[in-house]
């Protein structure tokens, strides 16, 4: 070993508190260079924030834009005014059409109607059934195979018959309502004529009938 000088020492020491210093400078500039570059990086942030906000928010726009066109195409709907109902319709037509009640068999008007026209709502004048669709089901109410569009009327499943008598007699009873005022119509059941096997069974007391205009007679000029 060899001992170094006193001049040599103080020279070594020198140097390394110099490179020591200059680190810590080094250091310092860079933080201060980290410390200043932040404002921007949160600014940066902010903004990019800020885009998705605004994303999100057209996009709720048109959602929300989305479920009104699919709520103004839904089928239009009205509510009836129960006193004026009874002032213009008979007990049995309010009966049925309000309280879901049922004429007695064979003594409604149209159950052996024939005639060619279409049968109505007796609440809201929706046309409903063709006589077309019409046939004798012998059931003792009119009876159609068909409705003019599934959109007339709305089906509910009925439980005004307990289910072990519903089982025992070999039917499931289905509620048709008027789509338009929701006026109880009768039932359907899949024992019609083929081909599509289903029997509407409507009380007389809620439809209306329209006869159909037999076509204009056209008149020819003789000439002369």
């Amino acid at each position: 070993m060899f001992s170094l000088s006193r001049h040599a020492l103080w020279a070594r020491n020198f140097a390394l508190i110099t490179n020591k210093q200059r680190c810590n400078v080094n250091q310092l500039k860079a933080g201060a260079s980290a410390v200043s570059a932040l404002p921007y990086v949160r600014a940066f942030a902010e903004s990019r924030q800020g885009d998705n906000s605004n994303r999100n928010s057209n996009s709720n726009k048109n959602n929300s834009n989305a479920t009104n066109s699919s709520m103004e195409n839904k089928s239009e709907k009205i509510t009836v005014n129960k006193e004026e109902l009874r002032k213009r319709l008979t007990p049995l037509q309010y009966q049925v059409t309000q309280e879901a009640g049922t004429e007695r068999p064979f003594t409604g008007c149209y159950n052996k109607n024939y005639e060619k026209g279409v049968y109505q709502c007796i609440v809201c004048h929706q046309d409903l059934f063709s006589s077309d669709t019409k046939y004798d089901s012998g059931c003792g109410w009119p009876a159609f195979n068909d409705v003019l569009d599934k959109g007339k009327v709305t089906l509910h499943r009925d439980a005004s018959i307990p289910v072990v008598i519903s089982k025992t007699l070999g039917m499931v009873r289905t509620e048709v309502r008027c789509s338009k005022c929701s006026a109880h119509m009768g039932h359907v059941f899949d024992d019609g004529p083929p081909p599509k096997h289903r029997r509407f069974c409507i009380n007389s007391a809620s439809i209306d009938f329209v006869k159909s205009q037999p076509p204009a007679a056209t008149t020819t000029s003789s000439k002369k």
